[in-house]
């Protein structure tokens, strides 16, 4: 069939996130989110029961704005989860598992973003704040933390988030006073409550979090771990028998970079042991198609194994690892991403989704079988006909030290001009693979061979791969793109034909950077980019911790070194036509990068440049901004490619 996707098919898609199992298995219920075509558009989500064993579904949840994250109690009869549909931050809402009208819980005035119900079944544990953040009334701000914006959330609040029991009666007691937020609650079946904090504001504004742990009855909590900081943990959980807790954390403690770990510990505490050596535990595929919540933190199977996420190779997948030995298997085959799993008596309910079919929810039995209980996108497909992604394609480095991978969408009826886009992803440190991309299938539709492949600097291949462009950036990574490029081009039925490049945040940077370097691409799109090192270090959220991991410097010690790894510092050799797409409430890669190479490239005059800038939007503004701006900004993408064909090349 001949695909027919536009822009605005967008607005059909949905996606199913944050899956919870019904106590007994016989069913799975999910938040699925679609777009509502309102003026402006916006997301609503609705809770959805699958039963596992016929794959039939019932909407729980109205729907009308945005309820998540699902919680069915220990017996099995009331379902608690959070929305936003009274205005305002979401709060914890019940309702009888079998139907039901909801009813409000909690009325915490800083909002509510965990969930979890104690074994008793009368109460929940929730994350919330218990007061508002101070009115702005345009006063100074004091600040006095390098770690005081976060992207998505602008100033991090002043009012810590911390825990608190709710009762099915509403009465809401707060449970820890710690100075600094408390996120990633678990809850065992004795009642042990485990999350993860950080000891001081200091530690908070350096992004190091211990894993705690609040016994029932105790009035305060104690850490468990047993080394100093700096350690990232997330995601705790106690074992069924109550000996150990897994936790996620980078696997060298020194190199936040590092591939995430599972790690092991005592469960009174101690100091932990990695158990997954260089495998990368988190989602890491990309892929621009999900909104809501992907759980992925170690759960238990059994006493003697944890489940975990394996990222390897463009594909992910759920893994068991023993913790004896540290052997893993892996439960599915590579060729798909797995977003996100949670597992119960055996079953394991997973997000999937391949670079031909948008997520949907799975399950795998006790025996091994898989199910796909969800069909949400099912039409979709159906109409819309999204290619699947060609074999993958292995090369060696120009520096013979490495091999590196690619993939191509080959269209159905290609262009005229048999064009090229090159994607680059973002990261440095995620990757490309069996992604679902709206974006790429578009430009598939629309004629182009989509290229997409991962450079050194990259997950899923093993620390030294990731690690290997440390103090580096721009130089082997560069090099690696440029070979993905033209080794694509010399396989490409017309091998002198135009090609195109995007690619957003690193893959920004390394948009401006080629650019600014070779005029082989007939067009370009930079995406909420950087374009020079020396100012993203004090204006990024992450800059100050991040710049010296990637490029081994700080401005006030080696300024001539971060300038020459800067594009801006060769912005008078582009003369490719560039279209600089930014968001200006952007703290991941600020709207100052965009601005600079934008005004720099407009004095200077040697090459076509428009600057397209979105309010009120932050770095994930291509995965889950406000609709209309997605649309607007794929159109932009595709017209400016349309815009500056380019000319065919010597092969």
């Amino acid at each position: 069939m001949q695909p027919t996707l536009s822009v605005s098919d967008l607005l059909t898609l949905r996606a199913v996130a944050d899956p919870a199992i019904v106590p007994g298995g016989d069913g799975v219920i999910v938040s699925v989110t679609r777009i509502e075509t309102d003026d402006p558009p916006r997301y609503a989500s609705a809770l959805v029961r699958f039963d596992t064993r016929t794959g039939d579904e019932r909407q729980l949840s109205q729907g009308e704005r945005r309820d998540t994250r699902p919680c069915v109690s220990p017996d099995g009869r009331t379902l608690a989860f959070l929305s936003d549909r009274a205005g305002g931050p979401a709060q914890v809402y019940v309702m009888p598992l079998d139907g039901g009208e909801a009813r409000r819980l909690t009325d915490l005035p800083g909002g509510v973003s965990e969930l979890a119900w104690l074994p008793s079944g009368d109460r929940l544990v929730v994350v919330g704040r218990a007061a508002a953040e101070p009115e702005d009334k345009g006063l100074g701000r004091r600040i006095t933390q390098p770690y005081y914006r976060a992207d998505g959330v602008g100033f991090r609040p002043s009012v810590p988030a911390t825990l608190h029991a709710v009762g099915v009666d509403g009465r809401t007691t707060a449970l820890v006073e710690l100075p600094t937020s408390v996120s990633d609650l678990h809850v065992a079946p004795d009642g042990t409550v485990l999350f993860v904090a950080a000891h001081t504001l200091d530690d908070e504004g350096y992004y190091y979090r211990d894993v705690w742990r609040l016994d029932a009855g105790a009035d305060a909590p104690r850490p468990l771990v047993e080394q100093a900081n700096p350690l990232i943990a997330s995601a705790p959980a106690l074992s069924p028998d109550a000996r150990r807790i897994a936790f996620l954390a980078p696997s060298d403690p020194q190199r936040i970079s590092s591939p995430v770990g599972v790690w092991l510990m005592d469960a009174d505490g101690g100091v932990p042991r990695l158990l997954t050596g260089e495998i990368d535990c988190v989602p890491l595929v990309g892929g621009d198609s999900r909104l809501g919540r992907y759980p992925h933190g170690p759960t238990w199977d059994g006493d003697d194994s944890v489940l975990f996420i394996a990222n390897e190779r463009g594909s992910s997948c759920v893994a068991r690892v023993a913790i004896d030995d540290g052997v893993i298997e892996r439960l599915q085959a590579p060729g798909r991403a797995v977003t996100g799993f949670v597992a119960a008596g055996g079953l394991v309910a997973f997000t999937s989704e391949a670079s031909d079919r948008p997520g949907e929810l799975y399950v795998r039995g006790t025996d091994g079988d898989e199910r796909r209980l969800s069909r949400v996108n099912d039409a979709w497909v159906e109409t819309h006909v999204p290619v699947a992604a060609g074999p993958e394609v292995n090369v060696a480095t120009a520096d013979a030290q490495a091999e590196i991978a690619y993939w191509t969408l080959t269209p159905i009826t290609p262009r005229d001009d048999a064009a090229l886009v090159l994607q680059i992803h973002g990261g440095p440190r995620t990757t490309y693979g069996h992604g679902f991309s709206f974006e790429m299938q578009l430009l598939a539709a629309r004629g182009y061979t989509v290229v997409f492949g991962n450079p050194r600097g990259g997950a899923g291949y093993g620390y030294a791969f990731s690690e290997s462009i440390t103090g580096r950036v721009g130089t082997i990574d560069a090099d690696d793109v440029l070979t993905i490029a033209e080794h694509a081009r010399a396989q490409h039925r017309a091998p002198g034909a135009p090609m195109h490049v995007t690619g957003g945040s690193y893959g920004g940077f390394m948009t401006n950077w080629l650019v600014g370097v070779t005029d082989r691409f007939a067009s370009a799109v930079t995406q909420r980019s950087i374009s020079n090192w020396l100012s993203f270090y004090g204006t990024s959220d992450v800059g100050f911790s991040w710049l010296t991991i990637e490029t081994g410097n700080v401005p006030w010690e080696a300024p001539a070194d971060l300038w020459d790894k800067s594009p801006m510092r060769n912005v008078d050799r582009v003369v490719t036509p560039l279209l600089i797409i930014h968001a200006e409430q952007d703290h991941r890669c600020p709207v100052e990068q965009a601005e600079q190479l934008y005004v720099a490239l407009r004095v200077l005059g040697k090459a076509p440049i428009e600057f397209l800038r979105f309010p009120d939007e932050g770095h994930d503004l291509s995965r889950s901004g406000r609709p209309d701006r997605r649309l607007q900004r794929l159109e932009a993408i595709v017209e400016w490619f349309e815009r500056y064909p380019g000319t065919a090349r010597d092969g």
